[in-house]
């Protein structure tokens, strides 16, 4: 067979089965349907229901952090624990009181969990029921079997903050009886109450027999530079102590302090700013404060206090001892005035 004629034919059927294969392979509108006018005839969805108790007022789009805000420390505190207090002003009860039902069925009981802790204690010493075992830590106490064969199982979990607690009461190893878990939780209701009432008229009495102090006049003052400071009608001595149980009270690592110069050196981290950091290594935290605030020097700061004759001036500086208006130095002044205006 003549080369150049076998070329030409083997061409000729390459073309032919190329040609055929395009054929068979399905169209774009076979592989992506077009559903243009299946799309036009859709009918939109109906605008979501808002339910009865929640308007469409109370609905708020801003990004979080947006808005200025004036909230005391105490307040963010507790709007962090407690979400419901900052979206719906709701706060938790000041006494002990009954809540939910069913299986879900407890008492809210406010103040620190050991103090409760110890009261259920006494509130089965006094009814004459032994206590079986009992472990704080996983806040559970199983109860003996009383004259009617029946224990109880009482359970304390953290509530809405941490100054409030859930406690529970149910069967502990035998066939549970909602009437008597009822009866016997209805009965520690009222053995706190009373408890909680007697409180209550301790601190009254004693905050009457206290002499009466007259209310300190504390005034944010506006200053050049967006900065801010603290005026405190009371003289150096007194404002630099009221001010050293404050750094401690709310839980400030004073790093140093220096009377002679009207300091308190301080590492607060602002709640508000809500910045997560990894954690240290072991080297990092043997080293000393000032290598810690080379480090992170938006977490130290300085809270001078200068004598203005009968009144005290307290301002805020920075790590390098420089004048700051930050918002973190106004919080800060804004916390010092709201204790010290107590």
């Amino acid at each position: 067979m003549n080369v150049k004629h076998f070329k030409t034919t083997s061409l000729a059927l390459l073309l032919s089965v190329l040609i055929s294969g395009c054929e068979s392979i399905p169209g774009l509108d076979e592989v992506v349907p077009d559903n243009t006018k299946k799309y036009r005839k859709a009918e939109t969805m109906p605008p979501l229901d808002v339910p009865p108790d929640l308007s469409t007022t109370r609905i708020n789009d801003e990004i979080a952090g947006s808005q200025k805000s004036t909230a005391t420390y105490s307040e963010f505190e507790e709007a962090a624990n407690n979400p419901l207090a900052s979206k719906y002003n709701i706060t938790p009860d000041v006494k002990p009181s009954l809540s939910g039902e069913g299986d879900t069925r407890h008492l809210i009981v406010p103040g620190e969990r050991e103090d409760t802790w110890r009261r259920l204690l006494e509130f089965w010493s006094q009814k004459g029921i032994e206590i079986k075992r009992k472990d704080m830590r996983i806040g559970l106490m199983d109860t003996e079997s009383t004259s009617d064969d029946y224990a109880y199982r009482v359970r304390i979990e953290r509530g809405d903050t941490s100054k409030v607690s859930q406690v529970y009461v149910g069967a502990a190893g035998v066939e549970a009886n909602a009437q008597k878990d009822e009866a016997m939780l209805r009965q520690l209701a009222d053995f706190l109450g009373a408890l909680h009432q007697q409180d209550q008229a301790k601190t009254q009495a004693l905050k009457e027999s206290q002499p009466q102090v007259a209310a300190v006049k504390t005034v944010l003052l506006d200053e050049t530079g967006g900065q801010q400071s603290l005026l405190v009608e009371q003289d150096f001595a007194d404002v630099w102590r009221r001010v050293g149980r404050v750094l401690d009270s709310k839980g400030f690592a004073v790093e140093d302090r220096d009377r002679s110069r009207g300091v308190y050196f301080v590492r607060y981290i602002d709640p508000f700013n809500e910045i997560e950091k990894d954690e240290e290594g072991l080297l990092s935290k043997l080293a000393f404060w000032k290598d810690d605030a080379e480090k992170s020097p938006e977490e130290f700061y300085y809270i001078k206090l200068i004598s203005d004759a009968e009144n005290t001036k307290i301002i805020v500086l920075d790590a390098e001892e420089t004048r700051t208006s930050s918002d973190t130095a106004k919080r800060l002044l804004g916390l010092i005035q709201e204790q010290l205006a107590q």
